[in-house]
């Protein structure tokens, strides 16, 4: 009826009454991309509001019609089934009391009346046979003519519509499965850095418009496609080009959405934005799911692919020995295709279903298979087995030093850091109000696992970070240490050149349900737990003892965590478990890597096979259990589908049993395991 950018009005179809107003709401806002709707019954039409970044105005028209009319879809389809059932009981009955002029054309209309079930399986059954390359529905095409070929009927509208039930079937769950991986993959809502009224702002990314001014700082996701106007950084594109390499940027270069800034600081000019950019069509590839399959999977497509030319050899012989071509029929229609493909395909789906509705992302079939082999599960400490939301604890101050110097100097150096604990001092700093000097992105320099070095601070370098930093650049003098009455706390030393300004104590809590989860995964058969971390070695054995680690590594380097999981894996199968930037190379190396929490760094985001979006360890077990009850489930359902349709062929070639019977056999059993897969993954 009316359409502006992100706003559209539609008239309502007359059958649409059946629906209350709050059922037609509920039902459009639960699309992907539709964000408010009211529906106006007096008017008869239904305002919403969406993103038109997101989804366009004819996928919002076919949505809707899907949802609103899959009763009637349905409906449409069960009667036309049982049209096309009782004329073809009607036909085969009364076939050899016809007249004979009117025997073909009615074979013809009854043969019309089963290819309108499912015309997808005649159009790419013929399609794929022309190309000598026969699938399933090949299969089913030339067993259903080759029915009517022998005057049955029956047995040829069986097959369509028992075929046809396990399509719909796989349709639904596949469109489910898209709708909820839509929903996960939305990103619009995250923040950013932009420049706006003069001033440094966090806005929401829906918000910021082309030629817009963003900063990246070190660890970040960029998160739109433009042009660097400022700063220097070493840039990881390995999402987008498949280099591995940093990139190093600098004023004039482009970026690209999805990659991450190793280290160093930028600011950018956006260009693209939401669907436009890079990332976008990566996940519209990750979608479509084909590039991450399972190993099972694969072999599971290859296997069917041989099962189609096995079925036609077998039916060919059937006919060259028994001289029958119904006993070749009834061999025909008994295919392996349905059944085995299925077996893997909807289960690892339904799986992954599963997780996108509780906010996972799992990138991936590969990753459920990997994931049900795990024997040992590696934790970083800080902002996984810990909340990474520290405060700050107590300050110690150098003589001659004021609390307000040294917040200044800190501010000075953290003012562009994104990690909990430059946030939390940050929000120290805030608190006292303490006025800061800009830094300039080319002056802030980033060591990964070190810490911070602020040039300019008044003409001054500040350091910022462990007490390997201020040993490395020959630092001395923290005199007012004492020992931490915590030994989960964390020490942050700060130092003006070569003069110490004193010591931030920091402390950070262990995240509630992390000893159950780790409880869990010993059940699951998880061989060993470990934590690694570039702490110390008495906060690391602390933490240690409160979850009752097995195994304890501390004073790591990224480059470490990498090496011990390169190890490990050499004996068994690794899932890791991280969030921040040290963390990413090792959840790259890892078998499974998992990130947890909304406050991960887009470098672990970006290199994980599974995305925790909130705060919630316990579905790190979850993950390991569901990936191993998918895997029993793929093999009970492979067990059943060779063991009866086996059984098929061999009281078909016996000839003990018809086509008809041979059809269910097979079609039942596809039914089968797929109802076995969403029945025990639900």
């Amino acid at each position: 009826m009316h359409q502006l950018s992100g706003r559209l009005r539609l008239r309502l179809k007359a059958e649409l009454k059946k629906y209350s107003e709050s059922q037609i709401e509920v039902i459009t806002r639960s699309i992907p991309g539709i964000y408010s709707a009211n529906c106006n019954r007096n008017s008869g039409s239904l305002l919403l509001y969406y993103d038109p970044e997101h989804i366009s105005v004819e996928q919002i028209k076919e949505e809707l019609n899907w949802h609103f009319n899959q009763r009637r879809i349905f409906e449409q389809r069960g009667l036309a089934a049982v049209t096309a059932l009782v004329g073809a009981v009607a036909l085969e009955k009364s076939y050899q009391q016809l007249p004979q002029q009117w025997r073909q054309p009615l074979l013809g209309t009854s043969l019309l009346l089963g290819v309108s079930l499912d015309p997808k399986v005649f159009t790419s059954g013929l399609q794929h046979l022309l190309k000598f390359q026969p699938n399933a529905d090949s299969l089913t095409m030339v067993s259903i003519l080759a029915a009517y070929l022998i005057k049955q009927p029956v047995t040829a509208t069986t097959v369509m519509i028992m075929s046809s039930i396990s399509n719909i079937i796989e349709e639904i769950t596949d469109r489910r499965s898209h709708s909820y991986l839509e929903s996960s993959l939305k990103y619009h809502s995250q923040l950013v850095h932009c420049f706006k009224a003069g001033k440094w702002q966090d806005i929401p990314l829906k918000q910021v418009k082309q030629d817009d001014i963003l900063a990246c700082y070190t660890g970040e996701k960029i998160l739109v496609d433009g042009q660097v106007v400022a700063g220097k950084a070493n840039i990881n594109e390995a999402g987008i080009t498949g280099e591995f390499q940093p990139a190093r940027k600098r004023s004039g270069d482009q970026v690209f959405a999805g990659t991450v800034v190793e280290q160093g600081q930028l600011e950018i000019k956006a260009a693209k934005l939401g669907s436009q950019t890079e990332e976008a069509a990566i996940y519209r590839l990750l979608k479509e799911a084909q590039s991450n399959k399972s190993e099972l999977q694969k072999t599971a497509d290859r296997l069917a692919q041989q099962m189609v030319r096995i079925s036609f050899t077998a039916a060919g012989l059937t006919y060259l020995l028994r001289r029958s071509l119904l006993k070749a029929i009834s061999v025909l229609v008994i295919d392996f295709v349905c059944g085995v493909k299925l077996s893997s395909e909807i289960a690892i789906l339904a799986a992954m279903n599963r997780f996108t509705q509780q906010k996972v992302i799992v990138k991936g079939g590969r990753t459920i298979e990997n994931a049900a082999m795990i024997k040992e599960v590696v934790f970083d400490k800080t902002g996984t087995l810990t909340t990474g939301q520290p405060t700050v604890q107590k300050i110690f101050l150098a003589a001659d030093v004021t609390q307000s110097q040294l917040l200044e100097a800190v501010g000075y150096g953290e003012q562009h850091v994104n990690h909990p604990i430059g946030r939390a001092i940050m929000k120290l700093v805030k608190q006292h109000q303490v006025s800061l000097e800009n830094l300039r992105l080319e002056d802030e320099e980033v060591l990964t696992g070190y810490g911070i070095i602020a040039h300019n601070f008044h003409g001054q370098d500040v350091y910022i970070g462990s007490e390997k930093l201020m040993k490395q650049h020959s630092i001395s003098g923290f005199d007012q240490q004492v020992e931490l009455q915590d030994p989960t706390a964390r020490a942050i030393y700060v130092a003006v050149d070569q003069q110490p300004l004193g010591i931030i104590v920091l402390n950070d809590q262990i995240r509630t349900k992390m000893k159950q989860t780790i409880t869990k995964l010993r059940q699951l058969g998880v061989k060993k737990i470990t934590m690694l971390t570039g702490d110390k070695q008495a906060v690391a054995q602390q933490v240690g003892q409160q979850l009752n680690i097995d195994h304890v590594v501390s004073e790591l380097l990224p480059r470490d965590k990498v090496n011990y999981v390169k190890r490990a894996q050499q004996q068994w199968a690794v899932m890791m478990v991280g969030d921040g930037l040290n963390d990413a190379a090792a959840l790259k190396w890892s078998m499974v890597g998992v990130t947890l929490g909304k406050n991960a760094s887009g470098a672990a985001k970006n290199a994980c096979d599974v995305l925790i979006q909130e705060d919630r360890p316990e579905v790190i077990s979850e993950i390991i259990e569901t990936s191993q009850q998918t895997m029993q489930i793929i093999r009970q359902n492979y067990a059943a589908v060779f063991a009866l349709n086996t059984a098929a062929i061999i009281l078909s070639l016996s000839g003990n049993i018809k086509p008809i019977l041979s059809a269910i056999i097979h079609n039942g059993t596809t039914i089968g395991v797929i109802l076995h897969s969403l029945i025990k993954l639900r």
